[in-house]
């Protein structure tokens, strides 16, 4: 996914210029008076001081992550990337759901990967099994997630996010590019993500952890394209 870091400051200059573009930085800016901006800064902790408590108590409906005491607000994701999420929720979804074999969902759902650090994949899968690790404001564990690349920031899901969800011990990572059609999986061994398998049009992406669930890439592409 694409995303925005944001730098809350101490003074209205560069609180108006880290934060544009959020719906904090739009309220700076319409408030005449800088002591009573200062006074909404205060209400923010620093850029890398942020904690569980505060992070769950931002307002609004954006979606935003929380890596290592980093805030990272994350745009409106494009119609093509809404409607890959969809379609590979509702294959899982249904899959799941055919074998009981526990629940789907899609973001906004935290997952919790360390002290201060949260992401919030597009699709996720819990097993069953572990049904008993959901807490009241995000999932302790996931079996599988799912993330769609946006183009601007492909690392982020490449790279931060691999070594991210291998930390919290997610045995299986899927990776899906519009970019070039193709789906990664990335399986858990030793601790860390082993190359993944790539999947292009003409093949299907298969998984482990759900054995017997895969998608033709071709079609899934075709789909949310059409």
């Amino acid at each position: 996914m694409q995303y925005l870091k944001f730098q809350v400051s101490r003074t209205v200059d560069s609180a108006a210029t880290h934060l544009r573009g959020s719906n904090i930085a739009m309220s700076i800016a319409s408030v005449p008076n800088a002591d009573a901006s200062l006074a909404i800064l205060e209400l923010f902790p620093r850029q890398g001081e942020w904690r569980e408590g505060d992070y769950f108590s931002l307002p609004g409906n954006r979606m935003v992550e929380l890596v290592d005491g980093y805030v990272e607000i994350l745009p409106v994701p494009s119609l093509l990337h809404q409607f890959i999420a969809r379609l590979v929720f509702l294959q899982l979804h249904e899959f799941v759901e055919r074998h009981s074999l526990g629940i789907v969902m899609s973001a906004p759902t935290r997952i919790r990967i360390s002290d201060r650090h949260f992401r919030e994949p597009d699709v996720l899968f819990v097993s069953a099994a572990n049904s008993h690790r959901r807490q009241a404001q995000f999932w302790e564990i996931a079996n599988l997630v799912v993330e769609i690349i946006s183009p601007d920031d492909p690392d982020r899901d490449l790279i931060d996010k691999r070594r991210d969800y291998a930390t919290a011990g997610i045995a299986e990572y899927w990776i899906i590019d519009p970019r070039d059609d193709s789906i990664q999986v990335f399986y858990l061994r030793d601790g860390a993500y082993s190359d993944g398998i790539r999947t292009i049009s003409g093949q299907s992406a298969e998984s482990k952890v759900l054995s017997g669930f895969r998608t033709d890439v071709a079609e899934l592409f075709a789909r949310a394209r059409a």
